[in-house]
């Protein structure tokens, strides 16, 4: 197939890929993304495998050898004068056949930009510039019917934050790209505000391990002429724009997965009170997602994911699939550490325990709190069930301004509220 889609011949015995024969595959907004790719698939298989194999096995040590450099591994046709770069056929079908079936990882994409030299100075800037060419890549690539508005480079609005305070919808790529810089309050003085390219990479294998997986079958639809696939299903929420819901769904296997999500509770729709949230919630049978907006200028976003949604009493329940994150205005996820099994709280009978929605602490000192008024969200900053970090950037609770309850977990699990009149609550 992909000697038909290429144009090569079937009479050559030795059939190379130019570079341009491969870009004129992609839509020309994704060409500069791709392109990078089509030199680390040109490598020589076993040198390219073996190091895929081990940056698969490992979260970060992302190690590579510049696109633009040479190694052992690289044999792209070296062509003379002003002839285009080309790759063995073989190569690339070898490699491609990696991507797909494998799925791609942040190290592999990453390869792709940064170099293997440890010691260079400057390999943490490059790959924090990395990070964000290949989120930029794994963005379209989940949402293939759509490309950046005219004027805009790259879909880029110049800045995420203004268009927040000036009350404007902000571009649903910068959203996902200001969300994953990496934290002010996390730099050390001499970093120059980059770590290590092992740091980068670590950082996005720990918050959204997921999201290069949708560079796979971007690649199939291309070059082996495989159906379009669907856009990155985005719920019709009031707090998550469509880049924001791309970023969540990459924290988690079961987000990742997930077809359209289920609206289970809204304050907009079914009003601020804890007898429409339990009567949105009780009895699903999976996974859902608890998001809230704080009030304020900054409207940070933060949340649950808990597969918890039965009384409690004043015992705690859930597993370990639960875990917390803060979403915006820099993503932070706080998965179980193992120590402790007081992942979810939930209370509206028992008199002799705080009514409300809790996850991980104590009872009565929970590290994430939302009490039966829905009004305000207490946090702490460390428990025992989830990994220590803060949830909000500079305060211990907030008002909430929107909040919302998704089931991830599709009709079976919806299936079990057989009490809830649902009207247009799929989205």
């Amino acid at each position: 197939v992909l000697r038909r889609v290429l144009g090569v011949a079937e009479d050559v015995s030795e059939p190379a890929i130019s570079l341009p024969a491969f870009l004129d595959r992609f839509p020309a907004h994704l060409r500069p993304l791709v392109q990078p790719l089509f030199f680390r698939l040109s490598r020589e298989p076993e040198s390219r495998f073996s190091r895929w194999r081990r940056n698969a096995s490992i979260l970060g040590g992302a190690t590579s050898t510049s696109p633009s450099g040479t190694s052992q591994g690289s044999i792209i046709a070296q062509m003379e004068g002003d002839e285009e770069p080309c790759a063995p056929l073989q190569h690339l079908v070898a490699g491609l056949s990696v991507f797909i079936r494998g799925g791609v990882s942040w190290p592999v994409l990453l390869e792709a930009w940064v170099g293997e030299d440890g010691s260079d100075p400057c390999a943490g800037a490059r790959a924090e510039a990395a990070a964000e060419l290949a989120a930029t890549l794994c963005f379209w690539c989940a949402h293939p019917s759509l490309c950046p508005g005219p004027g805009v480079p790259g879909g880029v609005t110049p800045s995420a934050a203004a268009s927040v305070l000036a009350g404007w919808e902000p571009d649903p790529l910068e959203a996902v790209l200001s969300a994953l810089c990496r934290s002010p309050d996390n730099r050390s003085p001499s970093s120059d505000g980059a770590g290590s390219s092992a740091e980068v990479t670590e950082r996005l294998m720990a918050t959204v391990p997921f999201l290069p997986l949708s560079v796979g079958p971007r690649l199939s639809q291309a070059l082996f002429d495989a159906a379009p696939s669907p856009d990155c299903h985005g719920p019709q929420s009031r707090i998550l724009d469509r880049g924001l819901a791309f970023l969540l769904r990459g924290i988690g296997k079961s987000l990742w997965s997930s077809g359209p999500w289920d609206l289970l509770y809204s304050d907009w729709r079914d009003g601020r009170s804890f007898s429409a949230f339990l009567q949105g919630v009780l009895h699903y049978k999976g996974l859902a997602v608890v998001l809230l907006r704080a009030a304020g200028d900054n409207g940070e976003i933060l949340g649950a994911v808990s597969d918890l949604w039965e009384e409690s009493g004043a015992s705690f329940g859930g597993t370990s699939e639960c875990q917390l994150f803060s979403l915006w205005p820099t993503l932070r996820t706080f998965r179980s550490t193992g120590k402790s099994k007081h992942f979810a709280y939930l209370n509206s009978q028992s008199k002799r325990a705080p009514r409300g929605v809790g996850f991980g602490g104590e009872r009565g000192a929970y590290r994430l709190w939302i009490p039966a008024d829905l009004n305000v969200c207490e946090v702490l900053q460390s428990d025992a069930a989830f990994a220590s970090g803060p949830l909000l950037r500079h305060s211990s609770s907030c008002s909430i301004s929107r909040l919302e309850v998704w089931g991830i977990s599709g009709p079976a699990a919806l299936a079990a509220q057989p009490h809830r009149v649902r009207t247009g609550s799929a989205a």
